[in-house]
């Protein structure tokens, strides 16, 4: 894709965008204008956009900044949140709308600077401890613009600095996603064939820049870091938290857990019981496999779509809705990250690197662990990014 290409594009969301935050325009402090789940079109509830926002601030605050840079902050959401705790915010945005709403609400904080720019811009601060984009990247043009953006905003760290990427769309769980959407969309019987070609034709469309999870240890590595790759925090069952991932890209300070240090595999037990097996056995521990009950009936429906005869009639609603009744085993991240800090303990749970309803999971002492460094993927033969529709 052409420069000229991936401007009009970046014009095309600054539009959207100017839009949106120009139909709410008196509204000050917290605004999800646009925040709407995929799946159903409804806007997100005010727990559902609590959740999200809080796990999102907890987790830029742990990093323990004293400068921030947000790029795509919008009209300053996640910053009037870090604002009372950095002595130095920058935020930027391809809105100019959303940088006058910023200006007008927290302009006012010292330390503070707001500018209309895209994330590719040649003039970004420097010596800043962490630089945010958070849910923003699917914006981007591709993954030319995508790679230049992170090495800007890598260098635009100070040294041990990171950068902290919020609601990264996963490419092994899209069609999965897109199923679920179709699923809440359709109406009557469909044939398995036209319910995986409507799945492709979705995968045509698609506008947004969706990245498998094995993207970024290879980044990393370029750029003398390393990966911090994370499942969302949040405890709602919202395509936030199922299809989305958190990743840091932070040097290697001797904190961070290798996943493959101490492997146990998930053998069914709850999450109380898994994290006083561990405790006791010592730590760090990888337990591996562990089944997210609230994304197996949809990973499963797809798998026996895809096996069945294309001439199969089906009513995809019926069959996820026969498939989460069924109350599958598992345990969901956030439960088990709740049951490791009442043992004292910390948990990263990893992303699957493959269309899998099952996750990782590293269990550690939080004086001995700041995060987990990513592994990186043996060669594989799918694409780790895909191309968006322009």
């Amino acid at each position: 894709m052409g420069a000229g290409e991936e401007a009009r594009i970046v014009r095309q969301w600054a539009a959207i965008y100017d839009a949106v935050y120009e139909s709410a325009e008196d509204t000050a402090g917290a605004d999800f204008g646009g925040w709407r789940s995929s799946i159903t079109g409804e806007n997100y509830s005010e727990t559902e956009t609590a959740e999200w926002l809080g796990g999102t601030v907890d987790a830029i605050l742990g990093l323990k900044p004293e400068t921030v840079l947000e790029i795509g902050a919008g009209t300053g959401l996640v910053a009037e949140r870090l604002l009372p705790h950095v002595r130095r915010y920058v935020g930027t945005d391809i809105s100019a709308t959303a940088v006058a709403r910023m200006e007008r609400d927290y302009g006012h904080h010292p330390g503070t600077e707001f500018r209309c720019a895209d994330a590719d811009a040649g003039d970004l601060p420097g010596g800043i401890d962490v630089v945010v984009l958070n849910s923003v990247i699917h914006h981007f043009p591709g993954e030319e613009y995508l790679r230049r953006a992170l090495a800007r905003a890598v260098r635009a760290c100070a040294p041990g600095g990171t950068v902290f990427l919020g609601d990264v769309h996963s490419l092994p769980l899209r069609d999965t996603l897109r199923l679920c959407v179709l699923a809440a969309r359709s109406r009557g019987e469909l044939t398995a064939g036209q319910v995986r070609d409507g799945l492709s034709d979705q995968a045509a469309r698609e506008r947004e820049l969706v990245i498998d999870p094995a993207f970024f240890p290879a980044f990393a590595a370029e750029h003398g870091l390393v990966a911090d790759v994370r499942l969302k925090p949040g405890a709602c069952d919202t395509e936030m938290n199922l299809f989305r991932y958190d990743v840091r890209l932070r040097p290697d300070d001797g904190t961070l857990v290798a996943p493959g240090a101490t492997r146990v595999p998930w053998d069914s037990r709850d999450a109380a019981r898994l994290v006083a097996d561990a405790s006791a056995t010592g730590l760090p521990v990888t337990v591996t496999g562990i089944l997210h009950p609230d994304l197996a009936p949809p990973v499963g429906v797809l798998s026996a779509l895809r096996g069945s005869d294309p001439a199969t009639r089906v009513d995809v609603p019926a069959l996820l809705a026969d498939a989460r009744a069924a109350r599958p085993e598992g345990i969901r991240p956030a439960e088990l990250s709740t049951r490791a800090a009442e043992h004292g303990l910390v948990c990263f749970c990893l992303p699957a690197g493959s269309e899998s309803a099952a996750y990782d999971a590293v269990l550690a002492s939080p004086a001995e662990a700041s995060g987990t460094v990513a592994e990186a993927a043996v060669a594989v033969d799918r694409p780790l990014i895909n191309i968006p529709r322009p």
